[in-house]
């Protein structure tokens, strides 16, 4: 970002300027070795307006000149600076921060996941880091803290007193009262933070934390990215105080390669959602629980239907269950005793070690309510309500998630072969040579893994 400030200098000796320009040239040629940000991008924070500042600017690209400071600097241009120069930096910006003036969302003990921090002690403050240093005499700093949830997942939804106070670029949050243990609290700042110069350093916005959790109570962990996602936590499951870090993120690594094995396979399951589980005592090491935990995810099905929205084969809710990410395999492997919740839309599962899990459907293979009609197909019969048309033909359904449909003479000769494609398939009344087929009795079946089911079409022309 630019430095706070912008300053005239004396001319410096032509040999200071010679043995800058080596040390300039030595840093670029040891910062082109180091790693570089990623997903960072260039941001124009503030410049001076002064004609030898910046002598070009467009859409994320930026050039100094007669600049001192980080590897931009023209060592050439230094050399033969007038007596006035121009003092700056230009710094890579995340891509992705909490927003465009939020820098960072920080405190002593807790732990940062996903722009929120996780395991805040319950006496601990809030700090919130701007990228430009506020003005006490012109800032309003207008914060607000909610209690959300209490530590058992409940929504609370409550004011928590606090004392704010700022200097330099940051904005520190004290409570009042000590923070709730197993509480999730969001802090919501106003966009009336402003710089030095009077120039705003945020737009409003809104960030969260939880407290680390009390090991003597039953206390239950929710995701930041959708909070349907959670992992009940009996008392007296660990030894002492602990957080949990709950990720719902599918493009993990293990997470993406054990999807993309269980693609393209027949009546492979369908993925649903994830989470990550990852438990830490308080100071920070990776400890399981002792005792019998359950992780809840949620299912999408707003109408109510029984079907999953979005599912590519239109899965049925009942196919539903959580599996269990076996890292070694790279393979999912289906837990026992799923417990699905149909009012709230949700799959539990009872587990004893936290780690990766997903929800899944299995496709379904049932074919006891597939049928076909019109029987008797007659489209001249005069009620196509009743007897169907050429143009719609016959139609199969109820039709499982894959499958196949035969269909043959009463002599046992395969007429035509089709694949399901559920919830319905048309038949158009033509062999696998395209041709119309002749009045008569056919016979129907459907497979799908090793169920079957058959049936009858009468077609008269």
């Amino acid at each position: 970002m630019m430095a706070g400030r912008v300053r005239a200098r004396p001319a410096m000796p032509f040999t200071t300027l010679i043995r800058l320009k080596k040390a300039l040239l030595l840093a670029a040629a040891a910062a082109a070795l180091l790693p570089q940000p990623a997903r960072c991008a260039w941001e124009k924070i503030r410049d001076s307006g002064a004609p030898l500042a910046v002598v070009r600017a467009s859409t994320g690209a930026y050039e100094l000149s007669y600049t001192v400071g980080d590897d931009c600097a023209s060592p050439a241009e230094l050399a033969n600076a007038p007596s006035g120069v121009w003092s700056g930096y230009l710094s890579l910006v995340p891509a992705e921060v909490v927003n465009p003036g939020l820098a960072a969302f920080t405190s002593t003990a807790a732990a940062s996941m996903e722009g929120t921090l996780v395991g805040m002690t319950p006496g601990e403050n809030v700090n919130l880091v701007f990228g430009e240093e506020l003005s006490p005499a012109l800032s309003n700093p207008a914060v607000g803290v909610t209690q959300l949830y209490d530590n058992t997942g409940a929504l609370v939804n409550s004011t928590w007193a606090v004392t704010v106070s700022y200097s330099g670029q940051k904005l520190v949050v004290v409570p009042d009262s000590s923070w709730p243990k197993g509480s999730v609290f969001s802090v919501a700042f106003s966009s009336s933070l402003v710089d030095v110069n009077g120039s705003p350093v945020s737009p409003a916005a809104t960030v969260y934390f939880s407290v680390i959790m009390d090991h003597a109570a039953d206390n239950t962990a929710l995701a930041v990215s959708d909070r349907r996602v959670r992992v009940s936590i009996p008392a007296n499951a660990y030894a002492q105080d602990f957080y949990v870090k709950l990720s719902t993120d599918a493009a993990l690594p293990a997470v993406s390669a054990a999807n993309t094995r269980m693609r393209g396979q027949p009546g492979a399951p369908e993925f649903v959602n994830t989470v990550s589980v990852k438990p830490y005592d308080s100071a920070g090491n990776l400890v399981q629980p002792g005792a019998a935990c359950v992780v809840t995810l949620p299912y999408p099905d707003e109408d109510g239907d029984g079907i999953i929205d979005g599912s590519l084969s239109r899965q049925k809710v009942s196919g539903l269950s959580v599996w269990h990410l076996d890292e070694a395999r790279g393979l999912w492997d289906k837990q026992a005793g799923s417990q699905l919740n149909a009012g709230a839309r949700t799959v539990s599962q009872t587990v004893t070690h936290f780690s990766n899990y997903a929800l899944l459907a299995v496709s379904d293979a049932d074919l006891t309510p597939v049928y076909a009609y019109p029987v008797p197909f007659r489209p001249g019969g005069g009620d196509p309500a009743r007897y169907g048309t050429w143009a719609q033909g016959i139609t199969f359904t109820n039709l499982p998630a894959y499958g196949r449909i035969r269909i043959y003479t009463v002599a046992g000769d395969l007429v035509r072969e089709l694949a399901v494609v559920p919830p319905s398939l048309k038949w158009d009344l033509k062999n696998s040579n395209g041709q119309t087929v002749a009045s008569g009795v056919y016979l129907w079946e459907i497979a799908a893994d090793k169920a079957r089911k058959t049936g009858k079409l009468v077609v008269i022309k």
